[in-house]
């Protein structure tokens, strides 16, 4: 059977996954040595100069992803999501990372079918077929901590039934402390420079949120009833069927980015897709409920034949501070508008600017943040009066011009801004790749003009005038 999502069959199903912590080190431990010999492998290459040192550097990290990968698939859960969302924070890992761990998403081998049967019936006190009027025991699609399968209510309505593989709750902090050591392994100054901590202390609470589906249920609603209506498509949540580790939503029917872009779509589709993406995301960030959809991932989105665009999952959702919303929107302006005067103060909310920091550091920070937002900031530029009002993220120079960028970041020792910073940084990331894998044309005026609006009230509030 293939994934109706992604066009692709499911990978053969494993018998069994391990569960105790001794059994899930043994994988790691496992995968630890494979780095280390792919390591000596590159060693062994470099010393006999055969090849462009470029070169065997990306092997290295192509082999090391792969080999990852294929180990953290037998684990799932915390361990995969970590590697997962770690290769879409710019600059925390070797950028072949990227590709590989993406597949986390929605191309993870799924469980066999008596687990899953089991699962049910331990979740929802009957079997399957007892409980809906027909259900698919093959996975639509396997991520990170569940599996999705196709079924129909008792009612006729079509139905996706999200199962969590088992313990995954229960082998957060193990796993955690597994990719400290994989890290020391992969990247050992993540370790150092104390970027890994702030990482996996975000890691934590999302993933004690994630792994409780009836909370997952909830927010889908939220999401509903905020954006769920007109050119954006939710499921609905069926609360009656649902526990902490089985979750049961409308069905959308719809393909991932993948399929939709090896189908040959228009220009005109490309833009109309890319201007939907652009406007869910930007007007989420506007919103003063602080809460924004964290996981700007493809695998949790659906090109849709009516033309909407299909939000599929809400498990990483990410609800900010008051006040690092409303600074962060603040540096939004000032970059935008060129009122550099007040970035100092910015700069020290957030944790950028931080008070054992060497003059010196804040020279090269400020100089590096300016760049960062010169370059990022492009398609807000584009919105402002005077302004092209659409940009065009198909241009190679805008990418071109992100990467160094993003290696720069790379480079600070310190750990510098805000633990918020990592879910922002997915977020602009994934927007930008997306956009940039679409090519499309985006009209940025009405977002501006949302984050203008967001900024005048912050500054009434706070009692400030711009």
């Amino acid at each position: 059977m293939s994934d109706h999502r992604t066009g692709e069959a499911p990978a053969a199903e494993p018998e069994s996954f391990p569960s105790s912590r001794l059994a899930r080190g043994a994988v790691v431990a496992k995968a630890g040595l494979q780095v280390g010999a792919n390591y000596a492998k590159y060693l062994a290459r470099r010393a006999a100069r055969s090849e462009d040192a470029g070169e065997l550097k990306r092997r290295l990290h192509d082999e090391n992803a792969n080999d990852l990968f294929a180990q953290l698939v037998k684990l799932r859960g915390t361990a995969l999501k970590l590697a997962q969302g770690m290769s879409l924070d710019p600059g925390l890992l070797p950028e072949e990372f990227a590709g590989v761990m993406a597949q986390a998403q929605y191309r993870v081998p799924p469980m066999n079918r008596a687990l899953v049967r089991r699962l049910v019936r331990q979740q929802l006190g009957a079997d399957p077929e007892a409980v809906f009027a027909s259900f698919e025991p093959e996975a639509a699609a396997a991520a990170s901590i569940g599996q999705v399968h196709r079924a129909v209510l008792k009612d006729g309505r079509e139905v996706a039934v999200k199962i969590q593989y088992p313990n995954v709750r229960q082998t957060i902090e193990s796993d955690l402390s597994m990719a400290r050591a994989l890290a020391s392994r992969i990247a050992p100054a993540l370790l150092e420079s104390g970027r890994v901590e702030p990482f996996i202390e975000e890691v934590r609470t999302m993933m004690r949120r994630e792994t409780d589906y009836r909370e997952e249920g909830a927010t889908i609603e939220v999401f509903h009833l905020q954006y769920g209506s007109g050119h954006v498509v939710t499921p609905r949540w069926i609360p009656e069927l649902s526990t902490e580790s089985v979750l049961v939503m409308t069905w959308l029917d719809g393909v991932h980015l993948d399929a939709f872009l090896a189908g040959g779509p228009s220009r005109e589709s490309r833009d109309r897709y890319g201007q939907l993406f652009w406007d869910f995301v930007n007007e989420q960030v506007a919103s003063n409920t602080c809460t924004v959809h964290a996981d700007v991932h493809p695998g949790n989105f659906l090109f849709r034949e009516d033309g909407r665009l299909g939000v599929i999952d809400f498990g990483c959702i990410k609800t900010f501070p008051q006040y690092f919303r409303d600074a962060f929107l603040r540096i939004w302006d000032a970059h935008v508008h060129g009122r550099g005067e007040r970035l100092e103060d910015l700069y020290e909310e957030v944790e950028i600017f931080q008070a054992d920091q060497t003059p010196e550091l804040r020279a090269r920070l400020r100089g590096f943040f300016g760049r960062f937002a010169h370059a990022i900031l492009a398609p807000y530029r584009a919105g402002l009066d005077g302004g092209a009002g659409a940009f065009d993220f198909g241009d190679p120079a805008f990418r071109e011009s992100l990467l160094p960028l993003f290696q720069e970041a790379s480079q600070f020792n310190a750990a510098v801004g805000s633990p918020h910073f990592v879910f922002v940084n997915r977020i602009l990331f994934g927007l930008f790749s997306v956009l940039s894998r679409l090519g499309a044309r985006v009209d940025t005026r009405a977002s501006v003009a949302g984050m203008e609006a967001a900024v005048a009230e912050i500054e009434t509030r706070l009692g400030r005038s711009s």
